[in-house]
């Protein structure tokens, strides 16, 4: 019987495996809670056949506060094979019910890696290294933060950062783009409730590290811009799909 891992010390351990601490509340809240978003929001994969057996770095457009909770919500495969999201580390830091940051506890258990924005953060690439290793699966946002106008790189479009095509580099683990669409339209600013419309993951195939030439930097240069132009063209084909009914 496996001994209690304080949250903390679950960061960066994979969800399946001899060093897997048991993860009892993620999959309570996997298959006993989140079905409930997918009704609400009507969620729709497509392109799931995409998805690698082993280790993998999907990467999303990040529009809405949503994108990651209704992805982590679906049911891309089997449990124990599910992502490791990563997660701006205020969110650990920031104190709610009775002064208390429950949501970084909740996040620890649902196995997600906090990550220190604006520089470098190597006990981040370090744990989500070792997972990649493992043969498990890590998501990340290119763009950083939350982007309401679309993906990438172009006037309407957020600036992607490299840390995605870093881990693939440094990994060989593929990286798979996905295009969300629909989750804007949760919290349209000025509204005091949220809506409820239909929510569209797009996957694509995946990009390995293989295909790009050079030296690292113009590797993770190169490979972030196709993915960010694959990620985007993606995002398009749902929104598509999602206005007329797909």
């Amino acid at each position: 019987m496996r001994r209690p891992i304080p949250h903390v010390e679950r960061r960066g351990l994979p969800f399946s495996g001899p060093e897997s601490p048991g993860w009892g509340f993620a999959w309570f809240v996997k298959y006993g809670i989140t079905w409930i978003i997918l009704l609400m929001f009507r969620v729709k994969v497509r392109g799931i056949e995409h998805l690698p057996n082993g280790a993998a770095i999907l990467a999303c457009n990040h529009v809405a506060i949503m994108d990651s909770i209704i992805l982590w919500s679906t049911r891309l495969a089997p449990w124990p094979r599910h992502p490791h999201f990563v997660a701006k580390s205020e969110l650990y830091e920031k104190p709610t019910i009775c002064g208390l940051p429950w949501i970084g506890w909740a996040l620890d258990m649902l196995g997600a890696l906090p990550v220190t924005r604006g520089g470098a953060d190597r006990t981040m690439i370090t744990r989500a290294t070792n997972l990649l290793n493992h043969g498990e699966w890590v998501a990340i946002f290119p763009e950083g933060t939350r982007v309401r106008d679309g993906v990438g790189a172009t006037e309407s479009m957020g600036e992607a950062l490299g840390g995605a095509a870093f881990l693939a580099q440094r990994t060989g683990a593929p990286i798979v783009p996905i295009g969300v669409a629909g989750t804007e339209n949760i919290f349209v600013p000025g509204k005091r409730l949220p809506r409820f419309p239909k929510v569209i993951y797009t996957i694509g195939a995946p990009l390995s590290p293989d295909e790009f030439e050079g030296g690292r930097k113009e590797k993770v240069t190169a490979m972030t811009a196709e993915l960010m132009a694959r990620i985007q063209v993606l995002r398009d084909e749902g929104e598509e799909a999602r206005t007329h009914g797909g």
